[in-house]
C-alpha cells in the first residue's frame, strides 16, 4: 500500500512539472540590436557577426527589452497599417523576403529600400540588407534571444592598442550623452582628453555621427578605430602611423616601402594621400571634430590586403572583385583577348568592365573556384579564402 501511494505521489509531481515546465531551447543564439549605433550583433556557439540595420523613427521607436524569436516566415505578406491593403511577397513588399518576429508586430526583416539601412526609418521593426537577413534567417532558431538595447557610448581600440571613445547620437533623447557621463567614461577607460579638446568636441554631441573622443586627430572607418596616432605636419599634411596602417589593412611592407613618410619621435608615419593612391581608399578630414574618415570597400585575400572595389551592392551582395589583382595574387595567368575578352589560365570567364578595368562578381568567383568568400556589410570588407 505504501509503494502504491508513493507511485501516486511521484506521478502527481510529474504531471505538475510537465504542465508547468518552462520550454527548453537548448543553446540559444543571441542577437543584440543597438539603436544608436544601428547595428545587430549575432552570437552563436561557433561565430559572431555584426550587421548594419535600420531602426525605428523617433515617432515610432523600436521596443527596448529582451525577447525571443517567436515566428519565422519566408516571403512574408505585408499588411498596410494605414489602409489594410495586403502586399504579397515581391519587390513592392517593404518586409523583403524574410521575417523573424520577436514581439507583438515587431520583427527583424529584409527591405525594398536599401538606402534606409543605417538610418532611423522604420515603424519600429529592424530592417536589414536582404542578403544579410537571409544569411541570418538560416542561422536563427525559434527561441533565440533578441536584446534591443540603447547604448550610445563605446570604447574602441585600434589594431595596435590605441583607444578612443565613440559617442553615437542620442536619437530617442534619453539624456545619456551628458558632459558628466562622457567624462566619466573617458576616465573609466583611461582615455586622456584635454579640457580644450573636450569642449571643442562636445559642441557636436548628438550632431556628428559618431563623435570620437581622443586627443589629436584619429582615423575611423564605420564602427572601427583605425588609428588614434596621426601626425599633422606644419604644412597641413596628415600622416598615419605605419603600425596602424599595417595592423588595420594587413598590408605587406613591400607595398608601402615607397610611400612618403616622416619620422616623429622615432616612429614612422605615412601620408594619407599616398595611402589613398596605393589602396584606392578615400580619406575625408573633419577639422571640427579632428576626425579623418576612411572610406572604401576593402578586399582581403588569405588575410592580406588585396585591393578595394567601388562596385559593391550589399543589398544583394553583387560585389565585384578586380580581376587582375585577384588572379595574379592567386597565382593564375590573366590575358586580354580582343575577341574573347578576359582569359584566365587559357579559359574565358564572365566579367564586367568599369572605368576601363575588368571585374568579376564575387558569386561567380565563388562558384568557379570553390573559394570561401565572406561579406561583412558592417565594415565594408570582403574576405576571400582558399578552402
Amino acid at each position: 500500500m505504501q509503494a502504491k501511494n508513493r507511485f501516486i505521489v511521484v506521478f502527481a509531481i510529474f504531471i505538475i512539472l510537465a504542465f508547468n515546465a518552462t520550454p527548453s531551447y537548448g543553446f540559444t543564439n543571441t542577437m543584440t540590436v543597438n539603436i544608436p549605433s544601428r547595428t545587430i550583433y549575432f552570437v552563436s556557439q561557433n561565430m559572431s557577426k555584426l550587421y548594419p540595420i535600420a531602426v525605428g523613427k523617433i515617432i515610432s521607436t523600436s521596443p527596448l527589452g529582451t525577447y525571443r524569436i517567436i515566428n519565422k516566415q519566408v516571403n512574408p505578406k505585408w499588411v498596410s497599417p494605414w489602409n489594410g491593403e495586403v502586399v504579397p511577397s515581391g519587390p513592392d513588399n517593404p518586409l523583403g523576403y524574410r521575417w523573424m518576429g520577436f514581439y507583438s508586430d515587431y520583427g527583424i526583416h529584409g527591405n525594398n529600400m536599401p538606402s534606409s539601412i543605417g538610418t532611423l526609418a522604420s515603424s519600429g521593426c529592424i530592417r536589414m540588407y536582404e542578403a544579410d537577413v537571409e544569411e541570418l534567417f538560416d542561422m536563427v532558431s525559434y527561441g533565440d534571444i533578441v536584446n534591443v538595447v540603447y547604448q550610445t557610448i563605446f570604447p574602441k581600440t585600434s589594431p595596435t592598442g590605441g583607444m578612443a571613445l565613440f559617442v553615437y547620437p542620442d536619437f530617442y533623447k534619453k539624456g545619456l550623452n551628458t558632459r558628466q557621463h562622457i567624462e566619466s567614461e573617458l576616465q573609466n577607460y583611461g582615455i586622456k582628453v584635454s579640457d580644450d579638446t573636450f569642449r571643442k568636441l562636445y559642441k557636436y554631441v548628438n550632431v556628428k555621427d559618431p563623435l570620437v573622443f581622443s586627443e589629436g586627430y584619429k582615423v575611423i572607418r564605420n564602427n572601427e578605430l583605425v588609428s588614434s596616432n596621426v601626425y599633422r605636419s606644419q604644412d597641413g599634411q596628415f600622416y598615419m602611423w605605419v603600425g596602424d596602417l599595417k595592423g588595420y589593412l594587413n598590408i605587406d611592407d613591400e607595398k608601402i616601402k615607397d610611400l612618403k613618410s616622416v619620422s616623429v619621435d622615432n616612429a614612422n608615419y605615412v601620408n594619407i594621400d599616398d595611402i589613398a593612391n596605393l589602396t584606392g581608399l578615400k580619406f575625408i578630414v573633419d577639422d571640427d571634430t579632428n576626425t579623418i574618415k576612411m572610406i572604401g570597400n576593402i578586399i582581403y585575400y588569405d588575410g592580406k590586403f588585396l585591393s578595394t572595389t567601388n562596385y559593391a551592392d550589399y543589398q544583394n551582395r553583387d560585389i565585384y572583385i578586380p580581376i587582375k589583382e585577384f588572379f595574379i595574387a592567386a597565382g593564375h595567368t590573366v590575358e586580354w583577348d580582343p575577341q574573347k575578352g578576359v582569359i584566365v589560365d587559357g579559359k574565358s570567364i564572365k566579367y564586367k568592365i568599369y572605368e576601363s578595368k575588368s571585374y568579376i562578381n564575387q558569386k561567380d568567383l565563388r562558384s568557379l573556384y570553390g573559394l570561401n568568400i565572406t561579406v561583412d556589410s558592417s565594415s565594408n570588407k570582403i574576405y576571400i579564402k582558399r578552402d
